[in-house]
């Protein structure tokens, strides 16, 4: 599964990086300052606010500039929009910085598969700025497993005209590494992913996380396998390791 690819791709956020959530938790941090405390929302209500803005207006350079908008006219927040958004801006920076690290056991898969002698890379629909946060200033993420010592390539949204489902980042891949799609591997923890890499020939295996538990079944449909978390992965691949030198 594992060791009989040359390249494997992982998603980012929700894959290999507890990430997802820290969005919701910049949205609920943005209110409480903004308003003195007066306006406290939960994670889960922070993050139906953003999904349904997003829903709205599209992910455009102006979507969240008029998120922002929505969000002054309904909790009476001060400033413009844009002097909202640039606040945002630097709060989810310093999230990013300080709050974001890799899920349990994801190092443990990188360093394993390196050891391996696999070529590794990353599909994202992240900005790269925010790639360049990671790499860069983000402590826990540079002591663990930097960026820059295990990935060979990343391709985030600021890379292709079109995102995940579409397969444009996948077939950069391809052509970056000069490879065939069977000697590549998906990791993903959503759809969109695995229906952009099944769109370029390549297989998929799914990681649960979180927020996809309500389409788990889905998701195990349309993967080659399906794991609860990184150990389990880096079990399969300590098992194909053995398997090899038998």
């Amino acid at each position: 599964m594992f060791l009989d690819r040359r390249i494997i791709i992982f998603d980012l956020d929700g894959t290999l990086i507890d990430s997802l959530g820290v969005w919701s938790q910049v949205d609920q941090e943005l209110l409480k300052r903004l308003t003195d405390g007066r306006v406290q929302i939960s994670e889960d209500e922070a993050g139906h606010l953003r999904m349904s803005a997003m829903k709205k207006y599209g992910e455009g350079s102006d979507a969240y500039l008029k998120y922002m908008a929505d969000m002054k006219a309904a909790f009476g927040l001060p400033g413009t929009p844009e002097e909202i958004h640039r606040q945002r801006y630097e709060l989810a920076q310093e999230f990013l910085r300080t709050r974001v690290d890799y899920r349990p056991g994801a190092p443990e898969v990188l360093k394993a598969l390196k050891r391996a002698g696999k070529t590794l890379a990353i599909a994202t629909t992240t900005r790269r700025r925010n790639i360049d946060t990671y790499s860069k200033e983000n402590l826990k993420l540079l002591a663990a497993a930097p960026f820059s010592d295990y990935f060979d390539l990343i391709v985030t949204r600021d890379d292709v005209a079109h995102v995940k489902p579409d397969p444009e980042a996948f077939f950069k891949f391809l052509e970056h590494f000069s490879a065939r799609p069977e000697e590549c591997l998906m990791v993903e923890d959503a759809l969109p992913g695995i229906l952009g890499a099944r769109a370029a020939g390549i297989d998929s295996v799914v990681i649960a996380e979180r927020h996809s538990e309500t389409s788990a079944e889905v998701l195990r449909g349309h993967a080659a396998a399906y794991y609860e978390n990184h150990d389990e992965i880096l079990r399969t691949i300590e098992e194909e390791a053995v398997s090899v030198h038998r």
